[in-house]
């Protein structure tokens, strides 16, 4: 089986061999930048920064496109690895426009803001901007979480751990501690297991995975889905490789939330280009 093939592999083996040490393993695992962001320079349209306060008093900068006043979906878009919130931005608002409210994640140690990376920290920001989200829109708000590549790992375990409406996965591994090469994935500090969050959440799930992505293989993708729990999805897209072109896939995204809304999955999605395919269960 072909695994994961991110520089990552490599660069863990090497730090493993030449540091031992779990902060350095961590700083190859996430590529945090802690650059702060002008989003002016990646959206159109910028969002309001949006301040999150996390369970161990930390503040995190994410951003925030309001929807209509009657809208109760929120959309909250998970980043990936050695990305920041202004590259999350950019995806992300090809998800506005359509009423619903669209909020942008960002992590500890990433993009300016405080802190050091850690799975468990990751899943409790990301629980920190769900919390947000519900203040924001009420208590009532249906919320969906989008993540890509990390992103979507980040997603899947809050998932798991939060009640939410549903989640969409953008190019999103299976299992991390596979993929690290030579033996070594028992030594990392951070195990970001998928298949397991997977099998965990009570939430409709649509995965999207590029059949190019040299980083995520359509393997991978085969083996989450097969841990999804039902409704579930999985649209193959031809040629995609793993960073996502929005122009196309974020009206996917955007009917992906409409067929939750209305229970509608079985027919999801309506209509696909020539040569796309979607399984589902």
């Amino acid at each position: 089986m072909r695994r994961i093939s991110w520089p990552i592999g490599g660069m863990i083996a090497a730090s493993l061999a030449l540091a031992g040490c779990a902060a350095t393993v961590r700083d190859q695992i996430y590529k945090a930048n802690a650059t702060p962001i002008d989003v002016a320079r990646y959206t159109q349209a910028p969002p309001r920064p949006l301040h999150v306060r996390t369970a161990d008093g930390l503040t995190l900068g994410g951003y925030y496109w309001p929807g209509a006043a009657d809208d109760h979906d929120v959309l909250i878009f998970f980043h990936g690895r050695g990305s920041n919130q202004g590259v999350g931005a950019r995806y992300a608002e090809h998800l506005t426009g359509k009423g619903d409210h669209v909020i942008v994640v960002s992590y500890r140690g990433f993009g300016g803001n405080p802190g050091t990376p850690t799975q468990a920290d990751l899943v409790a920001d990301g629980r920190a901007f769900v919390a947000k989200a519900r203040e924001l829109v009420g208590a009532d708000a249906h919320v969906f979480l989008v993540g890509h590549s990390l992103g979507g790992a980040v997603a899947l375990h809050v998932a798991a751990t939060t009640r939410v409406t549903g989640v969409v996965t953008l190019s999103t591994f299976d299992k991390l501690e596979e993929s690290a090469p030579g033996g070594v994935g028992a030594l990392l500090p951070d195990k970001w297991n998928n298949l397991d969050a997977a099998t965990k959440i009570h939430a409709p799930l649509v995965m999207i995975q590029g059949t190019a992505d040299d980083r995520v293989t359509m393997t991978q993708a085969t083996a989450l889905f097969g841990k999804a729990g039902h409704p579930a999805a999985l649209v193959s897209v031809p040629g995609a490789g793993h960073n996502p072109d929005m122009t196309s896939l974020g009206p996917l995204v955007s009917e992906a939330v409409a067929a939750i809304d209305s229970g509608a999955m079985a027919r999801y999605p309506t209509a696909l280009p020539a040569g796309w395919s979607v399984q589902h269960k």
